[in-house]
């Protein structure tokens, strides 16, 4: 058959002028090629997928493309190098892709790649510059520059040696050949080489009285493809004005050595491997098609040691839940998933089958799954899957009551990962519920280093902890102590001292913006919190006073506040990775734990440069804390100038929220603004103004919780609501008087409460 004229060819496109062989592999029916990807900062090593049929150039996942900078600070490409055994390829911008997906093939195929990640996919718009030769027999692709434009239409030859060429069309970013039936019904297939099997269109074959894909002789030239292959039903999406019938797979191109040339719209093949019809496919098509649970079992029976048997286990267990089957044919299925998969992945495919029972509320089935996972768990490919698969067994029984079974899993699971949090977590809550409470707190104080279980942790703490036999109360102080060496810190190794090169002049107001979300505990928020307590250590004689905000950004944290996000819209804040001085300078607020230093030196020159610039203004704060109430009176002398304004906002001296950051104490935390938002205007007598201020602490923790409902509300993102109370024992009063035109502030004071009788709201 020959197609009609070609449409949506690119002519103004012309080829790179490369030629070479490139090897690929194999690897659970994906073909795959390794190579290196280079840009002109860094060069690594990768296997990316090749999909003919796949619309897209080059895709890349964000880990791969991080360290080759791809992007430009102004948005702007950079041209991508992939570099082949026999030439280099250019490419001028990478694509978003599956990265779940990548993720997941690296994790059960890492034997077969090797020691490099899959990471990408070569697509379409890159391969169609070249006429390619698919030799998949040898496990090659032959990449050279495409032939000139036809003169005249490409007819169907058989050639001497039993070869054929025929007709290419380039439709809908494919390119397509031509194939009739028996009957000589004439239909389109695209080259593809996504996937192992050759997929037809589920219509077509339903239409036909073939729904198993049993269509009988469809031949490309003069080759029989049903003789290779066993076509794979599936619904299809795919536009040919010749009426496409499917998609070639990696199967297929196995036993046929193909040639394409986009331009000169023309294809060679012929047969290189005699065709070894798989009937194990055949049947499991034909056993799908039933959507009988029986059939698929039988198939099982039969082939288990196929292909597509894993895929029929799988199926299988989906099944059974559909026709709500006993839990004996439950188990079943779920052991027929173990069975099918290699023996140095069962507890690996047993554990993700574990989350995804549970998030389906399937605690019965988690616990099948899990006791297959223990049988094999020596010999995972992965120590550790174990251990959390005892983790996860220890959490489901403690949710039954059945307490010794479920400490007999969460003790495996804790020898093999000691500093897990939720399995600390649970190990607490074990041992709280059997009156042992100095090991459930420190169970617990392991488990709040860790940003999966640190908030339910800190709440376990402050319930365990006055159980104790102990006068402390729960605080900042008793977990600092305790977590002291378990958690990065920066300490400065001077103490400012003023002279007449570094005069002080007036109290600076450093502000440090932030969140407990932002990067990990080796690089984001970390450099910055480090480097924000060093400069407050540092300035520890009040010439400088601190506030740190947290911003709902990348994520709500329950330290969010309303105050936060008017202070860094007033300074033009760009994200939650600066530090402000006064109102008008901005200094680094982020980056790798090792940068701490850096970022500290870099603020410090700012703070004193403040430091030296004179203030007309005198400002006095006192305040008292009673009943849960602060109460006080803010004194300021100064010119009278007009668009002044005076702030007074409540902090807390230390804040624990465990987030993603490592920073488990939060210093110098802003709550909330004790003026009008925006300040109270300056308004004195003789230069004289006095500002009385009383608020609730407990007034304040229903505001932030109502606040953080907001933010859900919005969309914005939900979190905690841990450490949204107030500990009286932590309080400070920072004031500070502000230009309203340009947001300098001027001079600024505090007063710290810390009045051991208060209870603590936190």
């Amino acid at each position: 058959m020959d197609l009609a004229p070609a449409r949506n060819i690119h002519r103004g496109s012309h080829s790179i002028d490369v030629q070479g062989r490139v090897p690929v592999s194999i690897i659970a029916g994906r073909l795959v090629v390794s190579c290196d990807l280079s840009t002109p900062y860094r060069r690594i090593p990768a296997n990316l997928l090749v999909e003919f049929e796949a619309p897209h150039g080059l895709v890349l996942h964000n880990r791969a493309a991080a360290p080759l900078r791809c992007e430009n600070s102004d948005g702007t490409t950079i041209p991508i190098r992939i570099h082949l055994p026999d030439f280099d390829l250019e490419v001028e911008r990478r694509e978003l892709g599956d990265e779940e997906f990548m993720e997941e093939f690296t994790k059960y195929h890492s034997e077969e790649l090797g020691e490099n990640s899959l990471v990408g996919s070569i697509g379409y718009q890159v391969l169609r510059e070249h006429r390619i030769t698919f030799q998949l027999a040898s496990r090659v692709l032959e990449f050279a520059p495409l032939g000139e434009s036809p003169t005249e239409p490409v007819r169907t030859e058989r050639q001497s040696d039993g070869s054929w060429v025929l007709p290419l069309n380039e439709h809908a970013g494919m390119l397509w050949m031509g194939v009739t039936l028996a009957d000589g019904t004439p239909f389109a297939i695209a080259v593809g080489c996504s996937y192992y099997d050759t997929r037809v269109d589920q219509i077509i074959c339903e239409q036909r009285g073939a729904p198993a894909g049993n269509l009988g002789p469809l031949h490309l030239g003069g080759i029989d493809l049903s003789k290779f292959v066993a076509l794979r039903p599936e619904p299809l999406a795919l536009v040919n004005p010749d009426t496409p019938i499917g998609v070639m797979g990696i199967g297929l191109l196995k036993h046929l050595t193909l040639t394409v040339d986009r331009r000169a719209l023309k294809a060679h093949v012929r047969v290189s491997r005699e065709p070894e019809f798989p009937l194990s496919d055949r049947a499991f098509f034909e056993a799908r098609v039933t959507e009988e649970a029986d059939e698929l079992e039988a198939f099982l029976e039969t082939f288990k040691t196929e292909r597509l048997a894993r895929e029929a286990a799988e199926l299988l267990l989906t099944w059974r839940f559909d026709e709500v089957a006993p839990p004996e044919q439950i188990s079943s299925a779920i052991g027929w998933i173990a069975n099918t998969t290699p023996e140095d992945l069962v507890t690996t495919r047993m554990l993700d089958l574990m989350v995804e029972l549970s998030d389906e509320g399937r605690m019965d089935e988690v616990l099948t799954a899990g006791a297959l996972a223990v049988k094999s768990g020596r010999k995972d490919r992965y120590p550790n899957a174990v251990h959390r698969v005892h983790g996860r067994m220890g959490r489901e029984r403690l949710a039954r009551s059945e307490g010794d079974e479920a400490w007999r899993h969460l003790l495996s699971a804790s020898f093999g990962l000691p500093e897990d949090g939720p399995i600390n977590l649970d190990l607490g809550r074990y041992y709280e519920g059997e009156g042992r409470l100095r090991r459930a707190f420190s169970r617990y104080l392991q488990a709040v280093l860790s940003p999966e279980s640190g908030p339910d942790a800190l709440e376990a703490m402050a319930r365990v902890q006055p159980l104790l036999d102990t006068d402390e109360p729960f605080g900042v102080e008793v977990v600092e102590r305790m977590i002291a060496g378990k958690v990065r810190n920066f300490g400065s190794a001077t103490r400012f001292q003023a002279n007449d090169e570094k005069p002080v002049r007036r109290t600076v107001l450093v502000e440090f913006f932030t969140n407990s979300w932002l990067g990990d505990e080796n690089r984001g928020a970390i450099g910055g919190a480090m480097a924000f307590e060093g400069l407050a250590d540092h300035y520890l004689g009040g010439e400088a006073i601190f506030l740190s905000h947290h911003l709902p950004s990348p994520r709500v944290d329950p330290l969010c506040t309303s105050l936060a996000e008017r202070r860094a819209a007033r300074a033009g804040v760009p994200g939650p990775w600066v530090h402000v001085v006064d109102g008008v300078r901005m200094g680094p607020g982020a980056g790798k734990w090792r940068d701490a230093e850096a970022i500290y030196e870099k603020n410090r020159g700012i703070i004193l440069e403040r430091l030296s610039q004179a203030t007309d203004w005198s400002l006095g704060v006192e305040a008292v804390l009673e009943e849960g109430t602060v109460s006080g009176m803010l004194e300021c002398m100064g010119p009278s100038e007009y668009d002044r304004v005076l702030v007074i906002v409540l902090a807390e001296r230390g804040v624990l929220f465990p987030g993603k950051t490592g920073v488990i104490v939060h210093r110098h935390l802003a709550r909330a603004e004790l003026t009008p938002p925006g300040g109270l205007d300056w308004d004195p007598v003789d230069g004289f103004q006095e500002v009385p201020f009383e608020i609730s602490l407990g007034d304040l923790k229903g505001a932030q919780i109502a606040y953080l409902d907001d933010l859900a509300a919005a969309g914005v993102g939900a979190t905690s609501r841990v450490s949204t109370g107030i500990d009286g024992n932590q309080v400070t009063i920072i004031a500070w008087v502000e230009n309203v035109l340009t947001g300098e502030v001027l001079e600024a004071t505090k007063f710290d409460l810390g009045l051991s009788n208060e209870e603590s709201d936190q």
